[in-house]
């Protein structure tokens, strides 16, 4: 059955966290919904009212609706590399709290990160490289591990943790819309952190 207006107007941010968590335990226990998904083409070819907005990172190894165990109609989803923002996103994510009514937005990085390696690498690759010049931030916060190289597993998931968080800053800074949403209890902007080995989310 599709999410109906009326679930998620009574639905709370911190309500939607905890139906995220469940799914993602169950994606974990390896014993997610079986969900027959043909009926929900027909229910949501019109409308749609997602109760989450996820910004992750491009990696193929962090199907983010899988880890959720969501399906047709129940998130919006935002793919980027090092699930860093851009004017676009932030335009989405409006859009998604606005007209959409979704409550809660997550910035969820993931372990592994081949982004943040990079970035902390300094690599340069076409456009490819301003996505990377976006976590720079993220690496001058990270203090206290030496040595501060991607060898040092410690030091490169502390930097991935605070480029979610960097994300999150971003978004509220650039989007007048969204922090006085939030502001006013309406929606949630949240971090989270994705093991891909593990399939665990753990929210912040």
């Amino acid at each position: 059955m599709s999410l109906h207006k009326s679930i998620q107007e009574i639905m709370t941010p911190e309500q939607v966290i905890e139906l995220l968590k469940k799914g993602n335990e169950r994606f974990v226990n390896d014993d997610m919904r079986n969900v027959k998904t043909h009926h929900l083409l027909e229910a949501t070819k019109e409308e749609q009212y997602p109760l989450a907005a996820i910004l992750a990172c491009m990696d193929s190894r962090v199907p983010v609706e899988r880890v959720f165990d969501k399906t047709i109609g129940e998130l919006f989803s935002f793919r980027s590399p090092g699930n860093v923002v851009n004017k676009d996103i932030i335009g989405g994510m409006e859009y998604a709290a606005k007209v959409t009514g979704t409550k809660l937005f997550v910035a969820m990085g993931h372990t592994g990160c081949g982004a943040v390696n990079a970035a902390i690498k300094g690599t340069k690759l076409g456009n490819l490289t301003q996505s990377l010049d976006k976590i720079k931030p993220a690496i001058e916060k990270t203090s206290g591990f030496d040595p501060k190289s991607v060898k040092n597993i410690k030091y490169v998931n502390a930097v991935i943790y605070n480029n979610t968080l960097h994300s999150i800053e971003t978004i509220r800074k650039e989007s007048a819309i969204l922090r006085e949403m939030e502001e006013k209890g309406e929606i949630k902007i949240v971090a989270a952190m994705y093991d891909i080995a593990t399939g665990k989310v753990t929210f912040h």
